[in-house]
Protein backbone atom coordinates (compact mmCIF):
# COMPACT_ATOMS: atom_id res chain seq x y z
CA UNK A 1 0.00 0.00 0.00
CA UNK A 2 1.31 3.42 -0.93
CA UNK A 3 2.86 5.35 2.20
CA UNK A 4 1.60 9.30 2.23
CA UNK A 5 3.03 11.40 4.72
CA UNK A 6 1.37 14.65 5.72
CA UNK A 7 2.75 17.54 7.27
CA UNK A 8 -0.10 20.08 8.81
CA UNK A 9 -0.25 21.75 12.10
CA UNK A 10 -4.43 21.45 10.83
CA UNK A 11 -6.63 19.18 12.50
CA UNK A 12 -9.35 19.85 10.06
CA UNK A 13 -6.84 18.40 7.00
CA UNK A 14 -6.18 15.56 8.96
CA UNK A 15 -9.41 14.16 9.44
CA UNK A 16 -10.21 15.21 5.59
CA UNK A 17 -7.62 13.02 4.27
CA UNK A 18 -8.09 10.52 6.30
CA UNK A 19 -12.09 10.12 5.44
CA UNK A 20 -10.83 10.68 1.72
CA UNK A 21 -8.02 8.45 1.54
CA UNK A 22 -7.45 5.97 4.68
CA UNK A 23 -8.83 2.85 2.35
CA UNK A 24 -6.25 3.34 -0.27
CA UNK A 25 -3.12 4.54 1.02
CA UNK A 26 -1.22 4.53 4.55
CA UNK A 27 -1.43 7.82 6.10
CA UNK A 28 1.11 9.50 8.73
CA UNK A 29 0.48 12.44 9.92
CA UNK A 30 2.95 14.83 11.85
CA UNK A 31 2.13 18.11 12.92
CA UNK A 32 5.28 19.68 13.26
CA UNK A 33 8.33 19.70 10.64
CA UNK A 34 10.90 18.65 13.06
CA UNK A 35 8.47 15.15 13.81
CA UNK A 36 8.09 14.90 10.28
CA UNK A 37 11.99 15.07 9.26
CA UNK A 38 12.36 11.88 12.10
CA UNK A 39 9.61 10.31 10.03
CA UNK A 40 11.30 10.46 6.63
CA UNK A 41 14.33 9.03 8.78
CA UNK A 42 12.78 6.05 9.76
CA UNK A 43 11.41 4.44 6.31
CA UNK A 44 10.51 5.83 2.43
CA UNK A 45 7.56 7.38 1.66
CA UNK A 46 5.62 7.52 -1.67
CA UNK A 47 4.17 11.34 -1.34
CA UNK A 48 4.57 13.91 1.38
CA UNK A 49 1.83 16.44 1.82
CA UNK A 50 3.01 19.96 3.05
CA UNK A 51 1.51 22.50 4.39
CA UNK A 52 3.34 26.10 3.71
CA UNK A 53 2.39 27.70 6.96
CA UNK A 54 3.96 26.26 9.84
CA UNK A 55 4.94 27.24 13.33
CA UNK A 56 8.52 25.72 13.17
CA UNK A 57 9.15 26.44 9.55
CA UNK A 58 7.33 27.15 6.92
CA UNK A 59 6.63 24.14 4.08
CA UNK A 60 9.21 24.74 1.63
CA UNK A 61 12.05 25.13 3.97
CA UNK A 62 10.81 21.85 5.43
CA UNK A 63 11.52 20.29 1.69
CA UNK A 64 14.36 21.52 1.20
CA UNK A 65 15.51 20.08 4.83
CA UNK A 66 13.59 16.70 3.93
CA UNK A 67 15.45 16.12 0.40
CA UNK A 68 18.74 16.04 2.27
CA UNK A 69 16.90 12.97 4.00
CA UNK A 70 15.34 11.53 1.05
CA UNK A 71 16.33 13.23 -1.79
CA UNK A 72 13.85 11.09 -4.21
CA UNK A 73 10.59 11.96 -2.26
CA UNK A 74 8.15 14.06 -4.13
CA UNK A 75 5.78 16.92 -2.54
CA UNK A 76 2.45 18.52 -2.81
CA UNK A 77 2.19 21.35 -1.06
CA UNK A 78 -1.16 22.50 0.51
CA UNK A 79 -1.25 26.69 0.95
CA UNK A 80 -4.03 28.90 1.26
CA UNK A 81 -0.87 31.94 0.52
CA UNK A 82 -0.08 31.10 -3.57
CA UNK A 83 2.41 33.65 -4.25
CA UNK A 84 4.85 34.30 -6.69
CA UNK A 85 7.24 34.20 -4.06
CA UNK A 86 6.22 30.48 -2.63
CA UNK A 87 6.40 29.31 -6.57
CA UNK A 88 10.11 31.33 -7.14
CA UNK A 89 11.40 29.01 -3.84
CA UNK A 90 9.82 25.88 -5.24
CA UNK A 91 11.62 25.64 -8.63
CA UNK A 92 14.44 23.92 -7.63
CA UNK A 93 12.44 21.59 -5.09
CA UNK A 94 10.50 18.66 -5.95
CA UNK A 95 7.53 19.79 -5.45
CA UNK A 96 4.95 17.87 -7.86
CA UNK A 97 1.61 20.46 -7.11
CA UNK A 98 0.33 23.37 -5.12
CA UNK A 99 -2.77 23.22 -4.13
CA UNK A 100 -5.03 25.23 -2.33
CA UNK A 101 -6.90 25.13 0.77
CA UNK A 102 -9.60 23.97 1.26
CA UNK A 103 -8.60 20.04 -0.43
CA UNK A 104 -9.55 20.17 -4.62
CA UNK A 105 -12.82 18.19 -5.08
CA UNK A 106 -12.60 14.57 -4.02
CA UNK A 107 -12.43 13.22 -8.16
CA UNK A 108 -9.54 15.41 -9.29
CA UNK A 109 -7.01 15.47 -6.23
CA UNK A 110 -7.64 11.43 -5.76
CA UNK A 111 -7.22 11.36 -9.54
CA UNK A 112 -3.61 12.31 -9.34
CA UNK A 113 -2.40 10.84 -6.49
CA UNK A 114 -1.00 7.64 -8.27
CA UNK A 115 0.94 9.63 -10.69
CA UNK A 116 2.50 11.69 -8.10
CA UNK A 117 3.51 8.21 -6.39
CA UNK A 118 4.25 6.43 -9.53
CA UNK A 119 6.96 9.75 -10.21
CA UNK A 120 8.60 9.32 -6.42
CA UNK A 121 9.00 5.39 -6.95
CA UNK A 122 10.43 5.90 -10.65
CA UNK A 123 12.68 8.31 -9.28
CA UNK A 124 13.71 5.84 -6.38
CA UNK A 125 14.26 2.91 -9.18
CA UNK A 126 16.40 4.88 -11.63
CA UNK A 127 18.64 5.99 -8.57
CA UNK A 128 18.91 2.31 -7.44
CA UNK A 129 19.76 1.22 -11.46
CA UNK A 130 22.32 4.19 -11.45
CA UNK A 131 24.05 2.57 -8.42
CA UNK A 132 23.59 -0.46 -9.85
CA UNK A 133 25.49 0.18 -12.97
CA UNK A 134 28.27 2.09 -11.09
CA UNK A 135 28.87 -0.95 -9.08
CA UNK A 136 29.06 -3.30 -12.12
CA UNK A 137 30.89 -0.35 -13.45
CA UNK A 138 33.24 -0.84 -10.55
CA UNK A 139 33.19 -4.71 -10.67
CA UNK A 140 34.02 -4.70 -14.42
CA UNK A 141 37.21 -2.32 -13.92
CA UNK A 142 38.24 -4.51 -10.97
CA UNK A 143 37.94 -7.85 -12.91
CA UNK A 144 39.44 -6.23 -16.02
CA UNK A 145 42.61 -5.04 -13.73
CA UNK A 146 43.12 -8.21 -12.25
CA UNK A 147 42.91 -10.03 -15.78
CA UNK A 148 45.27 -7.93 -17.04
CA UNK A 149 48.00 -7.85 -13.97
CA UNK A 150 47.48 -12.28 -14.16
CA UNK A 151 47.83 -12.03 -17.98
CA UNK A 152 51.01 -9.78 -17.54
CA UNK A 153 52.19 -12.10 -15.07
CA UNK A 154 51.71 -15.16 -16.23
CA UNK A 155 52.90 -14.15 -19.80
CA UNK A 156 55.92 -13.05 -18.31
CA UNK A 157 56.74 -16.29 -16.40
CA UNK A 158 56.18 -18.08 -19.34
CA UNK A 159 58.96 -15.61 -21.39
CA UNK A 160 61.16 -16.36 -18.18
CA UNK A 161 60.83 -19.73 -18.53
CA UNK A 162 60.84 -20.18 -21.96
CA UNK A 163 64.16 -18.58 -22.21
CA UNK A 164 65.13 -20.68 -19.23
CA UNK A 165 64.66 -23.73 -21.26
CA UNK A 166 66.41 -22.59 -24.09
CA UNK A 167 69.73 -22.15 -21.46
CA UNK A 168 69.01 -25.17 -20.23
CA UNK A 169 69.02 -27.20 -23.91
CA UNK A 170 72.26 -25.17 -24.48
CA UNK A 171 74.03 -26.26 -21.04
CA UNK A 172 72.62 -29.80 -21.93
CA UNK A 173 74.50 -29.28 -25.27
CA UNK A 174 77.84 -28.68 -23.76
CA UNK A 175 78.06 -31.22 -21.14
CA UNK A 176 76.89 -33.48 -23.67
CA UNK A 177 79.82 -32.89 -25.50
CA UNK A 178 82.37 -32.22 -22.16
CA UNK A 179 80.96 -36.12 -20.86
CA UNK A 180 82.16 -37.58 -24.19
CA UNK A 181 84.96 -36.47 -24.10
CA UNK A 182 86.16 -37.05 -20.74
CA UNK A 183 85.21 -40.34 -20.46
CA UNK A 184 87.57 -40.81 -23.78
CA UNK A 185 90.15 -38.99 -21.57
CA UNK A 186 89.35 -41.35 -18.56
CA UNK A 187 90.69 -44.56 -20.16
CA UNK A 188 93.76 -42.57 -20.64
CA UNK A 189 93.97 -41.06 -16.96
CA UNK A 190 92.04 -42.74 -14.38
CA UNK A 191 92.10 -40.22 -11.72
CA UNK A 192 89.57 -38.42 -13.87
CA UNK A 193 86.18 -40.40 -13.42
CA UNK A 194 85.04 -38.55 -10.44
CA UNK A 195 85.37 -35.41 -12.82
CA UNK A 196 83.39 -37.20 -15.23
CA UNK A 197 81.68 -38.61 -12.73
CA UNK A 198 79.97 -35.38 -11.37
CA UNK A 199 79.69 -33.91 -15.20
CA UNK A 200 77.41 -36.61 -15.96
CA UNK A 201 74.98 -36.07 -13.40
CA UNK A 202 75.12 -32.35 -14.11
CA UNK A 203 74.10 -33.48 -17.65
CA UNK A 204 70.87 -35.84 -16.78
CA UNK A 205 69.81 -32.67 -14.32
CA UNK A 206 69.79 -30.35 -17.20
CA UNK A 207 68.38 -32.76 -19.73
CA UNK A 208 65.67 -33.73 -16.96
CA UNK A 209 64.99 -29.46 -16.51
CA UNK A 210 64.36 -29.49 -20.16
CA UNK A 211 61.64 -32.19 -20.32
CA UNK A 212 59.92 -30.24 -17.51
CA UNK A 213 59.93 -26.94 -19.46
CA UNK A 214 59.05 -28.78 -22.25
CA UNK A 215 56.44 -30.70 -20.69
CA UNK A 216 54.99 -27.84 -19.21
CA UNK A 217 54.21 -25.86 -22.89
CA UNK A 218 52.60 -28.88 -23.93
CA UNK A 219 50.46 -29.02 -21.11
CA UNK A 220 46.87 -26.91 -19.87
CA UNK A 221 48.82 -24.46 -18.73
CA UNK A 222 51.22 -23.35 -21.90
CA UNK A 223 48.77 -21.04 -23.16
CA UNK A 224 46.95 -19.08 -20.43
CA UNK A 225 43.59 -18.48 -22.84
CA UNK A 226 43.15 -21.61 -24.92
CA UNK A 227 44.86 -24.23 -23.32
CA UNK A 228 42.49 -27.06 -22.23
CA UNK A 229 41.28 -27.95 -18.88
CA UNK A 230 41.99 -31.68 -18.56
CA UNK A 231 40.45 -33.23 -15.54
CA UNK A 232 43.19 -35.22 -14.12
CA UNK A 233 45.90 -32.52 -14.27
CA UNK A 234 43.77 -29.47 -13.23
CA UNK A 235 42.61 -31.67 -9.77
CA UNK A 236 46.10 -33.02 -9.35
CA UNK A 237 47.70 -28.92 -8.94
CA UNK A 238 44.93 -27.41 -7.62
CA UNK A 239 45.27 -30.04 -4.85
CA UNK A 240 48.38 -29.22 -4.02
CA UNK A 241 48.49 -25.97 -4.35
CA UNK A 242 45.45 -26.03 -1.89
CA UNK A 243 47.18 -28.28 0.37
CA UNK A 244 50.43 -26.23 0.60
CA UNK A 245 48.11 -22.77 0.77
CA UNK A 246 46.43 -24.58 3.83
CA UNK A 247 49.47 -26.41 5.50
CA UNK A 248 47.68 -29.44 5.95
CA UNK A 249 50.52 -31.69 7.64
CA UNK A 250 50.14 -29.49 10.94
CA UNK A 251 46.47 -30.22 11.17
CA UNK A 252 47.30 -34.02 9.50
CA UNK A 253 44.61 -33.91 6.91
CA UNK A 254 44.95 -35.87 3.80
CA UNK A 255 43.43 -35.06 -0.05
CA UNK A 256 42.97 -38.27 -1.63
CA UNK A 257 42.48 -37.98 -5.34
CA UNK A 258 40.98 -40.30 -7.11
CA UNK A 259 42.40 -41.75 -11.14
CA UNK A 260 40.30 -39.62 -13.40
CA UNK A 261 40.28 -39.57 -17.15
CA UNK A 262 42.76 -36.89 -18.72
CA UNK A 263 41.50 -37.38 -22.43
CA UNK A 264 38.53 -35.49 -21.99
CA UNK A 265 39.02 -31.49 -21.81
CA UNK A 266 36.14 -29.03 -19.96
CA UNK A 267 34.34 -27.52 -22.43
CA UNK A 268 34.73 -23.63 -22.46
CA UNK A 269 37.05 -23.20 -19.85
CA UNK A 270 40.70 -22.80 -20.47
CA UNK A 271 43.54 -24.93 -17.67
CA UNK A 272 44.36 -21.80 -15.50
CA UNK A 273 40.31 -21.00 -15.20
CA UNK A 274 39.53 -24.68 -14.22
CA UNK A 275 42.77 -24.76 -11.62
CA UNK A 276 41.28 -21.00 -10.39
CA UNK A 277 38.15 -22.97 -9.55
CA UNK A 278 39.17 -26.05 -8.25
CA UNK A 279 41.54 -24.64 -5.91
CA UNK A 280 38.76 -22.19 -3.83
CA UNK A 281 36.44 -25.08 -3.73
CA UNK A 282 39.49 -27.55 -1.95
CA UNK A 283 40.29 -24.70 0.48
CA UNK A 284 37.16 -25.08 1.66
CA UNK A 285 36.86 -28.78 2.18
CA UNK A 286 39.88 -28.32 3.96
CA UNK A 287 39.14 -25.71 6.24
CA UNK A 288 35.82 -27.32 6.88
CA UNK A 289 37.65 -30.86 7.21
CA UNK A 290 38.27 -31.72 11.01
CA UNK A 291 41.88 -32.34 12.02
CA UNK A 292 43.28 -36.02 11.77
CA UNK A 293 40.69 -36.91 8.09
CA UNK A 294 40.76 -37.15 4.88
CA UNK A 295 39.43 -34.75 1.92
CA UNK A 296 38.34 -37.30 -1.35
CA UNK A 297 37.74 -35.82 -4.49
CA UNK A 298 35.75 -38.32 -7.27
CA UNK A 299 34.42 -37.50 -10.56
CA UNK A 300 31.78 -39.32 -12.68
CA UNK A 301 30.68 -38.97 -16.27
CA UNK A 302 26.90 -37.66 -16.59
CA UNK A 303 25.04 -38.23 -19.73
CA UNK A 304 22.88 -34.93 -18.74
CA UNK A 305 23.74 -32.11 -16.38
CA UNK A 306 21.11 -32.07 -14.56
CA UNK A 307 21.32 -36.04 -14.09
CA UNK A 308 22.29 -35.21 -10.07
CA UNK A 309 19.97 -32.41 -10.00
CA UNK A 310 16.51 -34.08 -10.68
CA UNK A 311 15.17 -35.77 -7.59
CA UNK A 312 16.22 -37.00 -4.60
CA UNK A 313 19.38 -36.70 -5.48
CA UNK A 314 19.61 -33.13 -5.89
CA UNK A 315 17.83 -32.31 -2.46
CA UNK A 316 21.09 -32.02 -0.14
CA UNK A 317 22.68 -29.42 -2.16
CA UNK A 318 21.91 -25.33 -2.65
CA UNK A 319 22.67 -25.09 -6.56
CA UNK A 320 23.78 -22.08 -8.06
CA UNK A 321 23.23 -21.17 -12.02
CA UNK A 322 20.22 -23.93 -12.92
CA UNK A 323 19.17 -21.86 -14.85
CA UNK A 324 21.73 -20.85 -16.92
CA UNK A 325 23.57 -24.47 -17.29
CA UNK A 326 23.32 -26.52 -20.37
CA UNK A 327 21.54 -28.93 -18.49
CA UNK A 328 21.07 -31.29 -21.22
CA UNK A 329 24.88 -31.50 -22.43
CA UNK A 330 26.91 -34.95 -21.25
CA UNK A 331 29.46 -33.58 -18.87
CA UNK A 332 31.67 -35.09 -15.63
CA UNK A 333 30.66 -34.42 -11.88
CA UNK A 334 33.75 -33.46 -9.68
CA UNK A 335 32.69 -34.23 -6.00
CA UNK A 336 35.11 -32.98 -2.89
CA UNK A 337 33.59 -34.27 0.30
CA UNK A 338 35.21 -34.20 4.06
CA UNK A 339 33.82 -35.65 7.39
CA UNK A 340 33.20 -31.81 8.18
CA UNK A 341 29.48 -31.00 8.81
CA UNK A 342 27.26 -29.55 5.73
CA UNK A 343 26.89 -25.47 5.80
CA UNK A 344 23.97 -23.62 6.39
CA UNK A 345 22.28 -22.50 3.64
CA UNK A 346 22.51 -18.65 4.86
CA UNK A 347 26.14 -19.35 5.16
CA UNK A 348 26.63 -21.28 1.47
CA UNK A 349 24.60 -18.39 0.11
CA UNK A 350 26.69 -15.65 1.52
CA UNK A 351 29.68 -17.56 0.69
CA UNK A 352 29.22 -18.00 -2.75
CA UNK A 353 28.14 -14.24 -2.94
CA UNK A 354 31.87 -12.85 -1.45
CA UNK A 355 29.98 -11.95 1.34
CA UNK A 356 31.13 -12.85 4.70
CA UNK A 357 30.62 -15.93 6.20
CA UNK A 358 32.19 -18.76 8.03
CA UNK A 359 34.33 -19.47 4.65
CA UNK A 360 35.24 -15.64 3.61
CA UNK A 361 38.89 -16.01 4.11
CA UNK A 362 38.59 -18.39 0.87
CA UNK A 363 37.52 -16.74 -2.11
CA UNK A 364 34.92 -18.39 -4.72
CA UNK A 365 35.57 -15.45 -7.15
CA UNK A 366 37.05 -18.22 -9.79
CA UNK A 367 34.85 -20.89 -8.72
CA UNK A 368 31.36 -18.93 -9.62
CA UNK A 369 33.07 -17.24 -12.81
CA UNK A 370 34.27 -20.77 -14.14
CA UNK A 371 30.66 -22.54 -13.38
CA UNK A 372 28.72 -19.39 -15.22
CA UNK A 373 31.19 -19.41 -18.13
CA UNK A 374 31.67 -22.75 -18.61
CA UNK A 375 27.71 -23.25 -18.25
CA UNK A 376 27.90 -25.64 -15.22
CA UNK A 377 26.55 -26.34 -12.32
CA UNK A 378 27.76 -25.94 -8.31
CA UNK A 379 26.20 -27.60 -5.28
CA UNK A 380 26.74 -27.16 -1.53
CA UNK A 381 25.23 -29.52 0.62
CA UNK A 382 23.17 -27.57 3.34
CA UNK A 383 21.43 -28.32 6.36
CA UNK A 384 18.77 -30.27 7.53
CA UNK A 385 19.39 -32.23 4.21
CA UNK A 386 22.95 -32.96 4.15
CA UNK A 387 25.10 -34.42 7.00
CA UNK A 388 28.18 -33.59 6.06
CA UNK A 389 30.55 -31.24 3.41
CA UNK A 390 30.53 -32.03 -0.16
CA UNK A 391 30.76 -29.50 -2.52
CA UNK A 392 29.93 -30.96 -6.22
CA UNK A 393 31.27 -28.71 -9.27
CA UNK A 394 29.32 -30.52 -12.44
CA UNK A 395 30.51 -29.01 -15.78
CA UNK A 396 29.81 -29.92 -19.65
CA UNK A 397 32.58 -32.50 -21.43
Amino acid sequence: MPRILVVDDERPVYTALRLRLAREYELTFASRPSEALRLLADGPFDLCIVDIQMPEMDGLTFIKQAAGVDEDLGFVVLTAFDTDENLRRAIPLQVYEFLGKPLPERGRFEAQLPEWIDRTRARREGRKLIGQASAVSRDLDSARLEREVELVASECARDALLQTAGLLSTINAHLASATSYMGERIKLDATASHLWRGMEEARKAAEAAVVVAETFFASSYGSRDSSPALVATGVRHAANIASRLERIADSNKLVDVAPMDDSLPIRGLSGIEFLLALVPAIEAALQTAPANSTIRITSETLPRLDAVTEGSRGKPYYWINRRMAVTSQPGIMLSISTGGPAMERGHAEAWLDGDASPLANVSTRGLVRAVRKGRGLLGVTVRPHGDFFRLVLILPT
